[in-house]
């Protein structure tokens, strides 16, 4: 259906794949349709082919590869392909009960998915090059990759209908800000750490055991020097030379890409049928709504109260600008023979009847070359340099290849200047190399590090790419225990003063809990006591683990008779006894009614997001869902 857009829309093909689409070519850019007779589970009868679980779980395995670099645990790999299924099922099973529940998707909703999503646009604007050359880079096709985002738009209907038909009573919203406000009566005192610097002493042999017990804190890291020959698009772009031939030529080749191909805005109302008399009853009323739009009807607030296409719907009908291709036939041949203004229909396709008001029409042309001269030199300058930067980074990489373990021949070859870099780290990289993934894995990489042989070509982003050597590598170390004898030592203190203070607040709390006063306690034991008052649980003056101890406690333990007593470490490492002697919850009469409407709209999105997810889960129960257990072997 997208087929018109893309035999119009033309433009220099994109190299690189982009991260922000990277999740839904993970889970679903997968060709559902692939052959076989195994399958990798079935959802109440529909099975979800074996070598679609497969090809998803080699992508992820790279990544996992990319981000851990070590060794994946067995069990860790296990638990990631029962994730993966897992996410599978869900989503075949939740396609179904769409379709069940009569959601639908639109050819004008898919394909203002498709030209909106920035991925897919050049300069602000859909390039169908650039589409297709993302969508190959998948190995899908275009089809496939359509169906994928079909389905996932109809999961989000269904999504946002369980979302948001949720509500909340206005007893359960008054119930809710009493708990949000609710104020907590507290005492505290805090036992700093450093009160018992003095009282605390470290020992060689204490700093020794230390060291020896925990030797990888104190490693000095894996280095590298590296070697290095780099290109960069900058460096193509400016060998680029650009004549009048070449360019007129391109735009001869390219001439649709400036054509404006005439657009049309429409309204629709769209009666389902579903066959019978129900076909009979659709047409009917389909044409009583026809005869109400053109006898001055309201034709927005027709569409909104009775069109039963969920895409438009809610805007009235509002199809959005529109060339041909972009919907099916009898829709489309009715569209683009009306007069603006009109109002066509009943129009049967295969979705139903429609009601169609041609709104307004945008004229078609095409821009002369000298018109169109300055956007064509530019994207023609563009072309030719990613050709040429292409064609230097193959034979930058096979020069490296023949070489396998030195650059200076490639270097001199290639006329570039032959770079290193020194003490590269897996953790932080180095000098103009960064820390990118690509470069630490081949720096550390097996052919690399340990046979000493040039890396293949390495790409960081979408302009540069080079190829790299280690000359010298150095295995981590340990640091020399004098070079970290005072860090342990005050590493120790600071532990030793924590225990003491945890101790001495052991002690107070015990005395506290017997019945004693924090009066008596506080003077014997020299504390200093922040007296009782109410703090929430955004108060800006207690310290945050204080607010959390005194709101963890149930309200069954407090009262002024038998306060609740506990203490805690706070996070700057003292210690504090807390004791919580009263509740008052917050009044729901006293709040403005904007930010109760608000705090209903949250809470509401809330309980939604609940639902949803209490509705995936008891369809998941109700499912008939048959696992292949040995479909990753």
């Amino acid at each position: 259906m997208l087929q018109s857009i893309r035999d119009r829309l033309t433009g220099w093909v994109a190299w690189f794949f982009l991260g922000a689409i990277a999740v839904v070519f993970v889970f679903w850019g997968i060709d559902f349709g692939a052959g076989g007779a195994t399958y990798a589970a079935k959802v109440d009868g529909k099975e979800i082919p074996a070598e679609a679980v497969r090809r998803a779980w080699r992508q992820r395995h790279s990544q996992l590869q990319q981000m851990l670099r070590d060794e994946i645990p067995p069990e860790f790999v296990r638990s990631q392909q029962v994730m993966l299924l897992d996410q599978f099922i869900r989503q075949t099973l939740l396609t179904q009960r769409a379709e069940e529940a009569g959601y639908r998707v639109s050819d004008a909703a898919l394909a203002r998915r498709v030209m909106e999503t920035p991925q897919f646009q050049v300069d602000g604007k859909f390039s169908k090059d650039r589409y297709n050359a993302l969508i190959r880079s998948v190995g899908m096709t275009e089809a496939q990759f359509e169906q994928e985002i079909k389905t996932e738009l109809l999961i989000g209907q269904l999504q946002s209908g369980v979302i948001d038909s949720a509500f909340v009573t206005p007893t359960e919203l008054d119930r809710r800000y009493a708990l949000e406000k609710q104020a907590r009566e507290v005492a505290y005192a805090l036992i700093p750490a450093k009160e018992f610097a003095s009282e605390v002493k470290v020992t060689d042999e204490q700093i020794e055991s230390f060291y020896e017990q925990n030797a990888a804190q104190f490693m000095l890291p894996e280095k590298a020097d590296v070697q290095y020959v780099e290109l960069t698009r900058e460096q193509a772009e400016g060998e680029v030379t650009v004549t009048e031939e070449a360019l007129r030529d391109y735009y001869e080749q390219n001439k649709d890409r400036f054509e404006s191909p005439e657009r049309r805005r429409a309204r629709h109302i769209l009666i389902t049928t579903e066959g019978g008399a129900e076909d009979a009853q659709a047409e009917k009323k389909a044409a009583e709504l026809a005869e109400q739009a053109r006898a001055g009807g309201d034709f927005a607030a027709l569409a909104k109260q009775n069109s039963q296409d969920p895409g438009s719907a809610e805007q009235g009908g509002d199809l959005g600008w529109a060339q041909r291709g972009m919907f099916v036939g009898p829709f489309e041949e009715a569209l683009f023979t009306m007069q603006p203004g009109e109002i066509r229909g009943p129009v049967k396709t295969q979705f139903g009847y429609h009601i169609i008001k041609l709104e307004d029409v945008e004229s078609g042309g095409v821009q002369s070359f000298e018109e169109a001269r300055a956007e064509l030199e530019e994207e023609y300058r563009a072309a030719q340099a990613q050709s040429a930067f292409y064609d230097a980074t193959q034979r930058l990489a096979d020069l490296a290849f023949s070489s396998l373990t030195e650059l200076e021949s490639v270097a001199q070859a290639m006329d570039l200047p032959l770079r290193t870099v020194k003490d590269f780290t897996r953790e932080e990289g180095g000098g103009e190399l960064g820390r990118d993934p690509n470069v630490v894995e081949a720096v550390f990489s097996e052919e690399v590090l340990e046979r000493g042989e040039n890396s293949p070509l390495v790409t960081i982003g979408e302009d540069r790419a080079l190829v790299l050597r280690v000359t010298n590598h150095q295995p981590a170390t340990p640091r020399p225990l004098a070079e970290v004898r005072e860090q342990i030592a005050e590493q120790l203190r600071t532990q030793q003063m924590r225990e003491a203070a945890q101790a001495k607040g052991a002690e107070v709390l015990a005395r506290l809990q017997k019945g004693e006063s924090w009066e008596d306690v506080a003077a014997s034991m020299k504390l200093d006591v922040v007296g009782k008052r109410f703090i929430t649980r955004d108060d800006a003056i207690a310290p945050s683990a204080v607010k959390r101890t005194a709101f963890d406690a149930g309200r069954a333990q407090i009262s002024d008779a038998q306060p609740y007593y506990t203490g805690t470490m706070t996070d700057d490492g003292n210690y504090a006894v807390v004791g919580v002697t009263a509740i008052r919850n917050g009044d729901p009469s006293t709040e403005p009614a904007r930010e109760r409407s608000a705090r209903q709209r949250v809470a509401e999105r809330q309980i939604g997001v609940e639902e949803f997810a209490g509705y995936v889960a008891e369809a998941l129960r109700q499912a008939k869902i048959v696992r292949n257990e040995k479909v990753f072997d």
